[in-house]
């Protein structure tokens, strides 16, 4: 690897996969994968560490792959953390301006951070990003992005948190040192998904990432260009399989394959005479793709209905102008724009391939897929404003946030009425 050209590496440790990219930085927005690799991940369940030895298996196979690709060796990485313990809620935190000149500096944008977090933070866990949503300068109705050198007499900086289990973190150190990987900068996979998977308009105008992976369901909702509102959901694509073995009687191994082959959600696109064979725990077995489809479909619409449940308790569902944006390997089943659509009552469409991040022509398919879209948006953090994110379901508090955050929440009921 030519080492005149800036690098970065980008791992994300995902519940059934690792994905490891290394990019050659020409500009910001010009980023050339060299080494691409993915690896079965073992050691995890529904987004948790459950064996370190083989997650650090995972890490180092996919590392190694990367690495014979790019012709070079990784020391340090931009990490994904994995969210399924993740909480996330609003805070604000107020402090006045008491220099002579009433000039906010940093000292007192980094006070109402910590007064944010301080009724937040409990022993057992660790924040892991802080978000700055804005700042409310003298109780202005009009918050600002960048508060320092203006002047106030008080000045209420507003964030989305995001908490995580110390243990968890502890655990994720311990896989990454145990895999000779250094990290140059955490951040949250729901976050690094949605900056690879969300057009700029998108986050301006409002719209809801759905990242259905296999152990979990994150939820990301972007309005005015910030994030908003986060969550995360229990289910994923691992659920679906698992209802398929225990409702045909065969091994997770052969309803995975049955899923990825046949699986679809859109019973209107089903032929009624389409039987599929498989291998049941008692010898052969024979099923209709219908059947299969209404096996499918039961978990999915269980789904979409939490993440409805969601978006319609915090009021965001009225905002989202442009929509919800799908992604994650499991929501590229046949027919899931349609149900998401169905279930969600707003448009709905896949995730979009960054163009910022491209490899070579043999390559570029392969870099499109879903399961790079996190490490592709790591990438795309690195080199991006969003960084100064600093290094987290609910607390009826966070509704607040739709009020102000944006207006074209204007019209939002009786519920988003603001606290202060």
């Amino acid at each position: 690897m030519n080492e005149a050209v800036p690098s970065v590496v980008a791992i994300d440790i995902g519940t059934h996969k690792v994905s490891v990219l290394i990019g050659k930085v020409h500009a910001p927005d010009n980023i050339q994968v060299i080494g691409m690799a993915t690896a079965r991940n073992r050691g995890m369940n529904k987004g948790k560490i459950v064996s370190l030895d083989k997650v650090i298996t995972a890490i180092k196979n996919a590392v190694q792959e990367a690495e014979d690709m790019a012709e070079c060796r990784v020391h340090s990485a931009w990490i994904s953390i994995p969210s399924a313990e993740l909480k996330s809620f609003y805070a604000s935190g107020r402090t006045p301006i008491e220099n002579s000149e009433h000039t906010i500096t940093t000292s007192e944008v980094v006070r109402a951070l910590e007064l944010a977090k301080a009724s937040h933070l409990t022993s057992d866990h660790y924040l892991v990003s802080a978000v700055p949503l804005g700042f409310e300068l003298d109780d202005s109705a009009e918050w600002v992005q960048n508060p320092i050198r203006m002047s106030a007499h008080s000045m209420i900086g507003h964030y989305q948190l995001m908490m995580l289990p110390i243990s968890t973190m502890q655990n994720l150190d311990r896989a990454l040192k145990g895999a000779n990987i250094g990290v140059e900068k955490m951040v949250v996979s729901c976050l690094a998904t949605a900056e690879a998977s969300l057009l700029k308009d998108e986050k301006e105008y409002g719209a809801c990432l759905v990242d259905i992976g296999a152990g979990t369901t994150n939820i990301a909702v972007y309005l005015d260009g910030r994030l908003a509102l986060t969550h995360t959901l229990q289910r994923g694509g691992e659920h679906v399989t698992r209802d398929i073995a225990a409702v045909l009687q065969t091994t997770t191994e052969e309803a995975e394959r049955i899923k990825l082959l046949y699986g679809c959600v859109d019973l209107k696109v089903v032929k009624p005479d389409h039987m599929i064979q498989f291998q049941g725990i008692d010898g052969p077995q024979t099923i209709s793709r219908i059947e299969l489809a209404e096996i499918i479909i039961a978990r999915y619409e269980e789904i979409l209905t939490q993440v409805h449940q969601e978006l319609q308790r915090n009021g965001a569902i009225h905002g989202l102008y442009h929509g919800v944006v799908l992604t994650g390997d499991a929501s590229q089943i046949e027919g899931m724009v349609n149900l998401a659509r169905h279930m969600l009552g707003v448009s709905a469409h896949l995730g979009n391939p960054p163009v910022q991040v491209y490899a070579e022509e043999q390559n570029q398919a392969a870099l499109r897929r879903s399961q790079y879209a996190t490490a592709a948006g790591l990438l795309m953090f690195s080199q991006s404003d969003t960084q100064d994110t600093i290094v987290e379901s609910t607390d009826p508090e966070k509704m607040s946030i739709f009020k102000r955050v944006g207006r074209a929440w204007s019209a939002l009921n009786n519920q988003l009425k603001s606290i202060f």
